[in-house]
């Protein structure tokens, strides 16, 4: 007579080898990019959040450009196997998986490319004519490393569901409150750096319209029909 082991370890590891080389693979690279400033990058997420002392600039590790490109298409690629995990079957052998990772990928980076285009424009012009005072690059640089945060920890705790056999609803709750918790901290930031020294809170809201709730929006629109992740 024999027993099934309470940890099938054959069953939790069988996985498409392409799309787990791939998860591998991104973790590692942003390890090597966000490992050396792990410091800066946990001190820029917490100076998100000081409500009571907040700051008059944004916070941001110190990144070459061709870093911060890497690190934003890698922020990509990051989310995107957060969403194979959660819509497809990790034990399908070939490569179907791969190229929906690498066909959502592409889709978030043309996406997300719009909206730091449509950020630099909007604030070129804030900023030269002293609405705000932080100048375009700093916020973007801000934005890529809250995303980077946020993808990266969606990515950690991938490999956690895949590997604990976690119910894959966890993963969509988590990636969510990770979305909610950057989101709520870039809107903190607007309020109290890029709108501080405004008398009326109509500018604030048209920015946070425009900015954050739309492609929100938008973004959940699109999931909904695409992949019915909703």
């Amino acid at each position: 007579m024999s027993f099934l082991p309470i940890i099938d370890l054959v069953n939790t590891y069988n996985l498409n080898d392409w799309f787990l080389s791939v998860m591998i693979l991104t973790l590692l690279l942003m390890l090597v990019i966000m490992g050396p400033h792990r410091h800066a990058f946990a001190d820029s997420v917490s100076r998100m959040f000081r409500f009571k002392n907040p700051d008059g600039d944004v916070s941001y590790p110190l990144l070459s450009t061709l870093e911060y490109v890497i690190l934003f298409i890698l922020s990509c690629l990051s989310v995107g196997i957060a969403v194979g995990i959660y819509s497809h079957d990790m034990m399908e052998e070939g490569f179907s998986q791969v190229f929906f990772l690498l066909w959502y990928c592409a889709l978030m980076v043309v996406f997300f490319l719009i909206k730091l285009f449509l950020y630099t424009v909007a604030n070129r012009i804030l900023y030269e004519r002293q609405i705000i005072p932080i100048k375009p690059g700093r916020w973007n640089c801000f934005f890529v490393m809250s995303f980077s945060v946020a993808a990266f920890l969606i990515l950690l705790f991938s490999i956690v569901v895949l590997f604990l056999n976690i119910p894959l609803v966890a993963l969509w709750i988590f990636a969510y409150l990770m979305r909610a918790f950057m989101i709520t901290g870039r809107i903190f930031k607007i309020n109290t750096t890029l709108f501080k020294n405004r008398r009326s809170n109509l500018g604030f809201i048209l920015y946070l319209c425009a900015f954050e709730i739309v492609p929100l929006f938008l973004e959940f629109l699109v999931s909904g029909v695409l992949f019915g992740l909703i």
